[in-house]
């Protein structure tokens, strides 16, 4: 789904999520951006057909990101990683806590929350292999649903994120993270 971006592209990317982060996707308008970025509409208008066009870029970005742990890793180091990855997306950008992790934000653009549906589909599937490998290789309880772990790992990632971003990077997210693992491992461990 990742398209290769121009750095023109990436800027624009870039300039509409702060838009967003600031005041919600009401913000994100061409003009906004376009005075945002200190060039005419026509511009914007030459690197993205629209604004959803923009957006899609932003989940492709994003997507790619974190989709790119490497293929040598399985089963609950692979989960570790992809959750390392999240937060360290989120570190590099903050806005992405603001924006990617605050569905509401999203709330009466169907064709947004669709995509972002779809996006969370395809980490659902990566992590529920994820989830497999682990539970084959002994590292999690073989009784908890496929459905349910993923719930289970991902829900306090994104609640731990969405607190992060919420509270101005008022705390050490690495090391938060740290602990959350841990716990969710020994968590999922027990009873196998």
């Amino acid at each position: 789904m990742e398209k290769k971006l121009t750095k023109r592209q990436n800027e624009i990317v870039d300039a509409a999520l702060h838009l967003i982060a600031e005041n919600g996707m009401g913000n994100l308008t061409i003009r906004h951006l376009s005075r945002r970025l200190n060039v005419t509409d026509a511009a914007l208008y030459y690197h993205f057909h629209d604004k959803l066009e923009i957006i899609q870029a932003l989940v492709s970005r994003f997507e790619g990101e974190v989709d790119s742990i490497g293929e040598d890793l399985h089963g609950w180091a692979a989960v570790e990683a992809a959750l390392v990855r999240r937060t360290e997306l989120v570190l590099a950008s903050p806005d992405l806590a603001r924006v990617l992790f605050a569905e509401e934000v999203f709330q009466g653009e169907p064709e947004v929350e669709k995509l972002l549906y779809g996006m969370m589909k395809r980490h659902r599937e990566i992590m529920l292999r994820y989830f497999s490998e682990a539970r084959e290789a002994g590292e999690i309880s073989p009784d908890i649903p496929p459905d349910t772990l993923f719930r289970m790992v991902i829900g306090p990632i994104r609640l731990l994120i969405k607190q992060w971003g919420m509270s101005g990077g008022g705390f050490d997210l690495r090391l938060e993270r740290g602990k959350l693992l841990t716990s969710l491992k020994t968590v999922l461990s027990k009873n196998k």
